[in-house]
């Protein structure tokens, strides 16, 4: 069973890993259908990882860098609400499922790498 989108979601696009960047972003070509591929960064929603100036960050992004890989194939699920940019700026929020259709976010979770987040509140510091 998956984590998917936690809200009303867009797709599923496919879309190819380009980079992990930390435990809860990733960049990816996203192919949005009539020939058109973009390449965005992917905040994954409904979790928080710990910030990569920390070892469990670090932590995190090792994880999460044994899960997806530049060049995999997955589908992406893009939140309705913020089709656009988040509220860090210059992602999308979304959902991944791996190509061997686990959850990204729930393998994340139960790992323990990352925290469950509903991405309501401020902006940290």
């Amino acid at each position: 069973m998956g984590h998917g989108c936690t809200r009303k979601c867009f797709g599923p696009y496919r879309a190819v890993i380009d980079l992990v960047h930390d435990g809860d972003t990733v960049h990816a070509k996203l192919d949005v259908g009539f020939d058109l591929t973009v390449y965005t960064r992917i905040r994954i929603d409904g979790i928080n990882a710990p910030e990569l100036a920390t070892q469990a960050g670090k932590d995190a992004r090792d994880f999460a860098r044994t899960l997806l890989a530049p060049g995999d194939a997955v589908e992406v699920e893009v939140e309705v609400v913020s089709f656009g940019w988040d509220k860090y700026g210059g992602r999308i929020d979304g959902s991944i499922k791996m190509p061997d259709g686990r959850d990204f976010a729930q393998v994340t979770l139960d790992s323990a790498h990352a925290k469950p987040c509903t991405g309501v509140g401020p902006k940290p510091a």
